[in-house]
C-alpha cells in the first residue's frame, strides 16, 4: 500500500497517487480512496517490477506471498519516480495492512532549483495557465507552483480568485485587473530581486491570447529567469461541455483558433471570411461584442444551418451554453447578453455522431497489438 493513515499527518492535497501491487487491483477501499478522495486513478504494478526496486526493508514473507520482496515501499518509490521515502513501511492502525510514503523526485528537484536560484541572488517567474476557470482543471504542476509562490499575480477579471486559495501562508496575492504593465513589472521585479518565487497566473493556456509576449520581452531585457506552465484552453473545455469531438473522420480534421477583427486588427490573410473557406471547426475568442460581423463573414462559406454554440464562462459556476444555427448567432449573443468571456464555436463537429475512425479498422490492428 502506497499511502494510508495519511489524513492524520499530511495535507490530503499533497498526495499525488495511491498505488500497490497488481494483486490489490480490485481492492474496493483503495479504489475508493483514490477515486473519491484524491480524484486520481488507483495505480498498481506487477510483482516482478516491484521486486526490482531497492528498498530498506525487504521481506522474505512478503516475497513468498506476493512474488515481490516489498510492496508498500517499492510501490511508493516507484510512484515517486525514484524519490526517497518519507515514511518507511509501517503497520496501519488496524494492524492488517502496511503503508509507506515517498516524495516525488521532481518535487525535490523543483525545491533544489528554487534554493539554488535564491543562492544566486535572484528569483524565478513561472507563467502558469490557470485553465478555463474550474480550480480542479489547473494542472498538477500549476497547482504546485501556486502552493510554493511568494507572489501570485493573477488576471483578476478572467481568473477566479478561488484558484489562489491554495497559496502558502505569508504569500502575497494581487489581482492585476487594476494595474498597468509598468506597475505589474515593478511588483514582479521587486520580489524577483529578493530571490523570491513569482507566479504570473493567466486564464486558459497563456500562449493563446494570453498577452505574455510583452512580459517575456521585459523578462528577457533584464535577464530574468522564467518558464511557462501550459494550461487547458477554453476551446478544450468547450469540446467537453458540448460533448463533441471537434475533428470528424473524413470530414473535419482541422480546428481553427482565432478571433474577429475588433480593436486589434487582423492580418489580411487571416480574416474570418478567408479562414471560413475550409469549413473547419472554428473556435472564435474575444468576439461576442462583434457577433454580427462574425456571422456575416462566416456565412460567406458556411451554410446558414451550420451548428454554432455560444459558450459563456466555461467551467465557472455560472457557465451558460447556447446552441443554435449560424444564421442566428448574432441574435443568440444579443438576447442572452453575452460578453467578452464568451467563446463562439462554429462547425459541423458540434453534436456530431457520424463518421467512424479508422484507428480500430481490421487492417490497422497490427499497429496496436502487443
Amino acid at each position: 500500500l502506497y499511502i494510508c493513515s495519511i489524513f492524520y499527518r499530511f495535507n490530503l492535497k499533497s498526495i499525488a497517487d495511491v498505488s500497490s501491487i497488481d494483486l490489490k487491483k480490485e481492492e474496493p477501499i483503495l479504489e475508493e480512496l483514490a477515486d473519491t478522495y484524491l480524484r486520481s486513478p488507483f495505480k498498481t504494478y506487477p510483482a516482478e517490477v516491484l521486486d526490482k526496486i531497492p528498498v530498506p526493508h525487504p521481506s522474505s514473507t512478503v516475497k513468498k506471498a506476493t512474488g515481490s520482496g516489498s510492496v508498500a515501499e517499492a510501490a511508493a518509490i516507484l510512484s515517486a519516480e525514484g524519490g526517497p521515502l518519507l515514511v518507511g513501511k509501517q503497520k496501519g492502525q488496524t494492524k492488517d495492512f502496511t503503508y509507506a510514503i515517498a516524495i516525488s523526485k521532481s518535487a525535490i528537484q523543483d525545491e533544489e532549483d528554487s534554493q539554488q536560484k535564491g543562492k544566486q541572488g535572484h528569483g524565478h517567474i513561472e507563467i502558469v495557465g490557470a485553465g478555463p476557470g474550474d480550480p480542479e482543471l489547473i494542472s498538477i504542476r500549476g497547482r504546485r507552483m501556486l502552493e510554493n509562490a511568494d507572489l501570485i499575480l493573477y488576471a483578476g477579471s478572467l481568473v477566479p480568485k478561488e484558484l489562489t486559495l491554495c497559496a502558502k501562508k505569508g504569500s502575497t496575492i494581487r489581482s492585476s485587473a487594476d494595474m498597468n504593465l509598468e506597475e505589474q513589472f515593478a511588483l514582479i521585479k521587486k520580489f524577483y530581486d529578493k530571490g523570491k518565487f513569482i507566479v504570473r497566473l493567466h486564464t486558459g493556456d497563456p500562449c493563446i491570447y494570453g498577452a505574455i509576449q510583452e512580459q517575456m520581452a521585459f523578462f528577457d531585457r533584464y535577464g530574468m529567469s522564467y518558464h511557462i506552465t501550459p494550461g487547458i484552453s477554453s476551446f478544450q473545455a468547450a469540446a467537453a461541455a458540448l460533448r463533441s469531438q471537434f475533428t470528424i473522420p473524413e470530414k473535419v480534421q482541422t480546428i481553427i483558433l482565432t478571433r474577429g477583427e475588433g480593436r486589434t486588427p487582423m492580418p489580411e490573410k487571416e480574416q474570418l471570411h478567408k479562414l471560413a473557406a475550409s469549413q473547419s471547426t472554428m473556435c472564435i475568442f474575444l468576439s461576442a461584442g462583434i457577433a454580427g460581423q462574425v456571422q456575416k463573414e462566416l456565412l460567406e462559406h458556411y451554410p446558414p444551418t451550420t451548428p454554432v454554440a455560444a459558450c459563456y464562462k466555461l467551467t465557472w459556476k455560472d457557465e451558460r451554453i447556447y446552441r443554435g444555427e449560424l444564421k442566428d448567432l448574432e441574435q443568440i449573443v444579443k438576447e442572452n447578453n453575452l460578453t467578452l468571456t464568451t467563446l463562439l464555436v462554429v462547425g459541423d463537429a458540434i453534436d456530431n455522431r457520424t463518421g467512424v475512425s479508422r484507428l480500430y479498422a481490421e487492417e490497422f490492428k497490427h499497429l496496436y497489438r502487443r
